[in-house]
């Protein structure tokens, strides 16, 4: 009986939710210009009486529904988005919110603006329903894109400490087609340099070629990949060579400078230390067999800077994470969503979220549930199907009821 008041709840929102969703697309919010986006994000919590809202010192816009004693469940999504590129190849306009068939399409609809209409709605059905048995709280996080996780970061050390909160609960809005995503492989950039000696092109031997010594790097790259271990659910390792380039690059001038970026995915049972430590082992071995051969090997970091002027140094390196399926909590959202959609699948990100931080360096129970499906995003395909939405705002009232231990809903 709970469970369909809650989807009754839900219904009458519907077009709300709708509108609200189409209005996040219309708005472009590129990492480091997500400002009006989080003030559109911030009325609707406004109008929908949060009990505080706001938008925190690096740009996360945050609501606040105060519940009882239960656990306090953080529902965050990001709210950047890559770009739209070509916007040709687009069958819809990326920021036209098009409704067509099934689908609202749209830059950022799966990834991750449809679910930012739930998880803000869904706080109202909760409300409405007197299911605030733990504290309800929305993050809408910046500079997820771009690596590091450093919005993420500050709203779980600095803003919700300030509004006296801590998070027992973690569920991320990236998408998961309605099954609970239990986590994913983690990902480091590796900038791996060739040092060699310049000189002009027309006496190569004066010199020593940065990027004929990257040559044999590649190629250990390559076995190396083919050795690396496999997970059941998270599924395989990897490691990709994404970009080559050298320097000076001048004509007629050898490089003594050659970049090499590295890609590599890795599991919960791979410390980062241990990924670095293959990496080392390959230049040490091609050192001691080449006296010439001279390499490095570092964490890419980019410099990032908020839309509020808050600047930080994003190290790219971010944990795998696996929330076991057993876990109470895990259990209880299952529960829920079997009884709201009538199915509960485990599945896990190919993607990388902010759990990376949540789970794998602040240790918080963390899960994934949104209406978005992953094949469609960073995609000019975008899009999210209007059943998920109507589904993920139910799902994400009902699994609030049951993790914070309320009995059913108490009014309306």
């Amino acid at each position: 009986m709970a469970f369909e008041q809650i989807k009754a709840r839900a219904a009458a929102y519907h077009d709300d939710l709708i509108a609200f969703a189409q209005d996040l697309i219309r708005i472009p919010s590129l990492s480091g210009a997500e400002g009006p986006l989080a003030q559109r994000i911030l009325a609707e919590l406004q109008k929908l009486r949060y009990d505080e809202c706001g938008i925190d010192g690096i740009g996360n816009v945050v609501g606040i529904l105060r519940g009882g004693d239960g656990p306090a469940v953080l529902y965050a999504s990001h709210l950047d988005h890559v770009s739209p590129g070509d916007e040709t190849q687009w069958e819809f306009p990326p920021y036209g919110a098009v409704i067509a068939g099934e689908f609202l399409h749209g830059r950022g609809a799966s990834d991750i603006k449809g679910a930012i209409a739930c998880q803000v709605y869904a706080g109202a059905v909760a409300r409405d329903l007197g299911l605030l048995g733990g504290h309800y709280i929305v993050g809408g996080i910046v500079q997820q894109e771009s690596g590091g996780s450093v919005g993420i970061q500050h709203l779980i050390d600095v803003t919700l400490p300030e509004d006296t909160l801590k998070a027992d609960l973690v569920i991320l809005g990236d998408p998961t087609n309605l099954d609970i995503c239990l986590g994913h492989r983690g990902r480091i950039e590796l900038n791996v340099t060739t040092v060699g000696r310049t000189a002009h092109a027309s006496a190569p031997w004066l010199g020593i070629n940065a990027v004929y010594k990257m040559v044999p790097l590649v190629e250990a790259f390559e076995k190396l990949a083919k050795t690396l271990p496999a997970h059941a659910l998270l599924e395989k390792s990897t490691l990709t060579v994404t970009n080559v380039e050298s320097s000076p690059r001048r004509p007629s001038v050898i490089p003594d400078r050659c970049r090499m970026t590295v890609d590599r995915r890795f599991l919960p049972s791979e410390p980062a230390e241990e990924v670095i430590g293959q990496i080392q082992a390959i230049l040490n071995r091609l050192q001691t067999s080449d006296p010439t051969f001279k390499a490095t090997v570092t964490i890419a970091v980019r410099q990032v800077t908020s839309y509020t002027g808050l600047t930080t140094d994003a190290a790219q390196s971010n944990p795998a994470f696996l929330t076991d399926e057993d876990h109470p909590y895990v259990q209880k959202v299952a529960s829920a969503l079997q009884e709201s959609q009538g199915y509960a699948v485990f599945s896990k990100w190919y993607n990388g979220t902010a759990g990376s931080y949540t789970s794998g360096v602040r240790h918080i129970p963390t899960l994934g549930y949104a209406p978005g499906e992953e094949k469609y995003t960073h995609s000019p395909f975008d899009r999210v199907r209007i059943s998920s939405l109507d589904a993920a705002l139910a799902g994400y009232a009902a699994l609030h009821l049951s993790v914070t231990g309320v009995t059913g809903p108490t009014q309306g």
